[in-house]
């Protein structure tokens, strides 16, 4: 937390009817704040140009002091080898930088199957922080039909493979190896396949797979993206250059 808050802090004694100035401050010296002693190793750009504005001669940077556990922490770290290597995947950028940005898209989905064959008015969700993506049908007054809470929950939407849909348990995250076999005890070991060897890699629809007019497969289902907000249109602009 705050080691110092804000206020204006006296010299130390004999002086402490006195307080620190902006004439107190150069790069490599000492302050002595409540008894503590802190060095100065450098300062900003900013504090450099102003200080040089009121006359202040710089001294030089000094350098940092390492710190011994630090040391020897990098030292056992590097020495290590992993027997397994493991793949990083690093998701806490991307949620990070876009929590709480969502595309939204007004969308029309034409259903053959209707008794009346009218279209179906839909609202898209594209959220940035995970590319899962959620779908809400919007129900005109005394239309007849039954009100759901969501046309599609929110989840990654796969596109379709080549040759369909895949098959129950061929998608998986990892690769399992059983190199072993059977050891003590009849159980099995096993590791995982860093390299993904036949792994097969589905692909979901992506925020640079949307755009107004484009058609897409949900669940067999064919739909037409017409419009979107001006957050949306924004954010094409920015990244995509539409």
């Amino acid at each position: 937390g705050t080691v110092v808050r804000r206020h204006r802090i006296p010299l130390p004694p004999p002086r402490e009817d006195q307080f620190y100035t902006i004439d107190h401050f150069n790069i490599n010296i000492e302050v002595i704040l409540y008894a503590r002693k802190y060095k100065i190793i450098d300062c900003d750009q900013f504090t450099k140009n102003f200080l040089r504005k009121m006359g202040v001669k710089l001294n030089p940077p000094a350098g940092r002091p390492d710190d011994p556990y630090t040391k020897e922490r990098q030292k056992i770290l590097d020495s290590m080898k992993p027997l397994r290597p493991y793949e990083r995947i690093d998701t806490l950028k991307q949620f990070l930088e876009h929590d709480g940005h969502v595309l939204r898209f007004f969308c029309v989905w034409d259903d053959p199957e209707s008794m009346f064959h009218d279209p179906r008015e839909l609202v898209l969700h594209y959220y940035l922080s995970d590319d899962t993506i959620d779908i809400k049908e919007i129900i005109p007054v005394n239309s007849g039909r039954d009100a759901v809470p969501l046309f599609l929950r929110r989840d990654k939407l796969p596109k379709y493979a080549p040759t369909g849909l895949y098959q129950p348990g061929t998608i998986t995250s990892r690769t399992v190896l059983n190199v072993f076999g059977k050891l003590v005890g009849n159980r099995g070991h096993y590791i995982l396949d860093n390299r993904k060897t036949g792994a097969v890699h589905q692909e979901f629809y992506r925020g640079s797979d949307l755009k107004i007019g484009a058609v897409i497969n949900v669940w067999g289902r064919k739909i037409i993206l017409c419009d979107c907000d001006e957050f949306t249109k924004e954010y094409y602009r920015t990244k995509y250059g539409i």
